[in-house]
């Protein structure tokens, strides 16, 4: 775990979201950016109130990575939830300069 705390400090002192996006570039590979964008995607997509097997079907992904996701998001005071709760007004420009 101590790696894991290193890397946090990393990208906390990190200025920019361009700065954080090129670390995980250089740090991920695409298949790991690839799953971790699918993650936050079916997090989204339950925080909207989108039924699990629906989503499941949509991503082509196993019925129990949503169920881990929809867990999370029953906890109260995630980080996750805080982020996509407050991320809700500005989601569309969130999609548009992630692209």
């Amino acid at each position: 775990m101590k790696n894991i705390k290193v890397l946090a400090k990393i990208f906390a002192d990190l200025r920019t979201g361009e700065d954080i996006r090129r670390l995980m570039l250089e740090l991920f590979t695409q298949s790991e950016l690839n799953t971790l964008s699918k993650r936050w995607q079916i997090l989204n997509l339950l925080n909207q109130k989108m039924k699990q097997r629906d989503i499941a079907a949509q991503l082509q992904v196993s019925l129990c990575k949503v169920t881990r996701g929809s867990k999370i998001l029953k906890k109260t005071n995630t980080i996750v939830k805080k982020y996509l709760d407050g991320d809700k007004a500005n989601d569309n420009n969130i999609q548009k300069n992630t692209k």
